[in-house]
């Protein structure tokens, strides 16, 4: 589940990355979306909207929705939804027939190792994955 969640996230950055070297600047593109670039658009072939603080990505068919901590800088937030979303559109994990209960069972040992931590906001614990 390591190297999927690595992907998932390797392709995150390399998206934004994108975005800011196409409209110059260092700020997250979750932050700046609908001001200095529209909130839906292409780029790199890739189609993104930005809703509230998360983006969806799209790039041949697979899906990559996030969202960023308003928190911590460029923080990548994600529930078990989201992930479980990757995995289904991914023409290779889709093959490995992950229900709901094993891809959140393997991402609690990714917590466990110290790569995931749950997401805590004013001493509150939420089902969302923050990327450490």
């Amino acid at each position: 589940m390591e190297n999927i969640l690595n992907q998932y996230i390797n392709f995150i950055r390399y998206f934004e990355n994108s975005l800011k070297i196409k409209y110059n600047t260092k700020r997250n593109p979750c932050e700046i979306a609908g001001s200095l670039f529209d909130r839906k658009g292409f780029i790199n072939g890739i189609n993104y909207w930005f809703h509230g603080t998360g983006c969806t990505a799209e790039n041949n068919g697979i899906i990559y929705e996030y969202n960023i901590s308003i928190f911590k800088d460029n923080e990548i937030n994600f529930t078990l939804w989201k992930f479980s979303e990757f995995i289904r559109t991914h023409p290779e994990y889709s093959k490995l027939n992950y229900s709901m209960d094993n891809i959140e069972d393997e991402l609690a040992k990714l917590i466990d190792q110290g790569t995931l931590a749950w997401l805590i906001i004013m001493g509150r614990t939420y089902k969302t994955y923050r990327v450490i």
